[in-house]
């Protein structure tokens, strides 16, 4: 899962990304422009963002764009602003959850965790005779459950979450990676590879030059 953290506190910035990038890829920017450079490249599951960065009220147009982007971006917005009235205003903006400064680094994994599951859709998906638990990441034939290794179970639901789309080897590097860069893109090959030889067939295409997809039944 991949998060991006906009925080003009580089102690702060630091502080959490470093926790952060124990459990994801964190990519973490300071500046607007930058944060929606970010978000014009690469598919989020979570953004954290402080409303106020350098002086300036960032908010709506960052989560517009966000939720332009995608609607299964969740938006956390973690501010200093602690009023009532603060917190509702930046919910009515299309945040998605609200914590103040300071917070718990462990509450902050929780509401991330919490969030990405809540955006991942219907809890159960039926694709090629399986039936596939999103929340809990188990797949299951009319016989018996199906077990994948730990990559391999994020490559199959992270395809199943973007069922019907082409996903392409960057992306899927970037999903499942903290260092995608460090990574051999014949990796994603060789994962494919094993996960067809544990399902019925047919499941995950490839599109020539482009990916692989699950297509929608």
């Amino acid at each position: 899962m991949r998060i991006l953290m906009l925080e003009d506190d580089t102690v702060l910035a630091e502080l959490v990304g470093g926790y952060l990038s124990r459990h994801f890829r964190v990519d973490i920017v300071s500046e607007l422009g930058d944060a929606l450079a970010y978000i014009e490249r690469y598919r989020y599951s979570v953004v954290l963002l402080d409303r106020n960065i350098n002086g300036v009220d960032v908010g709506m147009s960052l989560i517009e764009k966000i939720k332009q982007r995608s609607s299964e971006t969740g938006v956390i917005i973690i501010s200093a602003y602690d009023a009532i009235a603060e917190k509702i205003a930046g919910l009515n903006l299309g945040a998605d959850d609200y914590l103040d400064k300071p917070f718990d680094n462990a509450e902050l994994l929780a509401r991330v965790h919490a969030l990405a599951r809540r955006n991942q859709g219907t809890p159960h998906v039926e694709v090629g005779g399986l039936t596939c638990d999103m929340l809990g990441r188990s797949i299951r034939s009319a016989e018996e459950e199906i077990v994948l290794s730990r990559k391999e179970n994020d490559l199959f639901f992270y395809l199943l979450s973007k069922q019907g789309q082409i996903i392409s080897k960057d992306e899927l590097l970037d999903a499942l990676y903290v260092n995608p860069q460090n990574i051999a893109s014949n990796t994603i090959d060789a994962t494919v590879k094993n996960v067809r030889k544990k399902l019925p067939k047919g499941i995950i295409k490839t599109v020539k030059t482009r990916g692989y997809v699950i297509e929608r039944g």
